[in-house]
C-alpha cells in the first residue's frame, strides 16, 4: 500500500488549522436565532424577532412587525416610561461599552421622536426589568408612535455574539417573565401593552464564516480520500 506521507500531513494541518480557528473566534460563531412567536396585549405572531451577527463586536437586531404598512398601519412602538419601553432586552457580560446603530427608523429619528439606547435598566410590566432599554423622546401614547419595523445594530467593543443576548434573570415579583426581549406595542386604536419573547424558534443557522471553514476541511478529506482510492484501487 502506497501512502503519500506528505499530502496526509498536509490535509490533515489544513482540518486542525480550521478546528483550531473556529475554536478560537467564539464571537463570530453566533448562530443566527429567530423569535416569532410572543406573549402580551397583542397577538402572538405580532412580530418576528431576527438576531444576526455581523462581525465580532456587532450583532443585528431586527424587530419585523406583522404590518406596518401606510396609511393605516396595524402595529408600532410606543412610548410610555416608567414600567414600559419601547423596547428592552439582557446581555450577558458587561454593559460597558455598549452601544447602538438605529437602521430602521434611519439614525433612530421619526416623526414624533427619537430611539437611542440606555442601559439603564428597562421596565415591561408584567414581564420584569431588562439590562438594556431602547428608549424614545416622544410623548406618550398611540398619538406619539412608530409605526414601522424596528433594525439597529448593537456593538461591544470587547466583543459581542448572538449568544450574548439572553433572559432577564431579575423577575419581579408577580411578573411572567422571564422573556428575552419585550417590547411596548399599540394596534393603532387604543390596546396598548407590553409583548415578550419568551424563546427563540426553529434551527439556528450557523455564522457562514464557521460553515466556510467547516466545508474547507471537508472538502479536504474528500480529496485525501480520493487521492488513496487511485493508489490502492481494489
Amino acid at each position: 500500500m502506497n501512502i503519500d506521507f506528505k499530502r496526509l500531513r498536509l490535509g490533515l494541518a489544513a482540518i486542525t488549522m480550521a478546528g483550531l480557528t473556529m475554536a478560537a473566534g467564539p464571537a463570530f460563531a453566533g448562530p443566527t436565532y429567530t423569535f416569532s412567536v410572543s406573549e402580551g396585549t397583542q397577538p402572538s405572531n405580532v412580530g418576528v424577532i431576527t438576531l444576526t451577527q455581523v462581525n465580532s463586536t456587532t450583532v443585528d437586531v431586527l424587530v419585523d412587525l406583522i404590518d406596518t404598512t401606510l396609511p393605516l398601519p396595524r402595529y408600532g412602538f410606543i412610548n410610555t416610561g416608567g414600567p414600559h419601553t419601547p423596547f428592552a432586552f439582557t446581555l450577558a457580560g458587561t454593559e460597558s461599552g455598549v452601544s447602538a446603530t438605529f437602521i430602521q427608523p434611519a439614525g433612530g429619528t421619526y416623526t414624533f421622536g427619537l430611539f437611542s439606547l440606555s442601559t439603564n435598566d428597562g421596565g415591561a410590566t408584567p414581564f420584569g426589568t431588562f439590562g438594556i432599554s431602547i428608549d424614545s423622546t416622544a410623548g406618550n401614547g398611540t398619538s406619539n408612535a412608530y409605526f414601522g419595523d424596528l433594525e439597529f445594530q448593537v456593538t461591544r467593543t470587547s466583543g459581542l455574539s448572538t449568544d450574548d443576548f439572553i433572559t432577564n434573570a431579575a423577575i419581579d415579583p408577580g411578573s411572567s417573565g422571564p422573556a428575552y426581549f419585550a417590547a411596548d406595542l399599540t394596534n393603532g386604536y387604543g390596546n396598548t401593552g407590553s409583548q415578550a419573547w419568551k424563546e427563540w424558534n426553529g434551527t439556528s443557522v450557523p455564522e457562514p464564516g464557521s460553515l466556510m471553514l467547516l466545508s474547507s476541511a471537508l472538502v479536504g478529506l474528500g480529496l485525501l480520500g480520493r487521492r488513496r482510492n487511485r493508489q490502492n484501487p481494489v
